[in-house]
């Protein structure tokens, strides 16, 4: 998928994080969001957090995939997080899947 994202957009506009990342590339990709050099950010879980300035839409894969609730320490549901930030942009929020999360269903009454 990222090749896909690269060859249509270039790496310049995209910003990569996920936990493969060194700290140094992941210090590196934080600072391309942060100095708005990135229009495209694709990432796990944790880049919901990511510092975008003026979101446009966000998308989330795989909706229906369990990993979106953190595990360990600081406890978060991404998915939760993502409504909330889209709510506060006033910007659309994509959950995508071909077998969506029954739990979902209620979100999309209401829209």
């Amino acid at each position: 998928m990222l090749d896909r994202f690269i060859s249509r957009f270039g790496k310049e506009e995209i910003a990569v994080l996920h936990s493969k990342l060194s700290i140094g590339e992941r210090h590196d990709e934080w600072n391309k969001i942060k100095e708005g050099k990135s229009k495209i950010i694709i990432g796990a879980r944790s880049a919901i957090f990511a510092p975008v300035e003026n979101l446009g839409i966000i998308i989330i894969d795989e909706e229906h995939d369990s990993s979106y609730k953190s595990e360990s320490n600081p406890k978060y549901d991404a998915k939760q997080v993502a409504k909330y930030i889209a709510k506060e942009n006033k910007c659309p929020l994509l959950l995508g899947s071909a077998t969506p999360d029954l739990t979902t269903f209620p979100f999309w009454c209401r829209v």
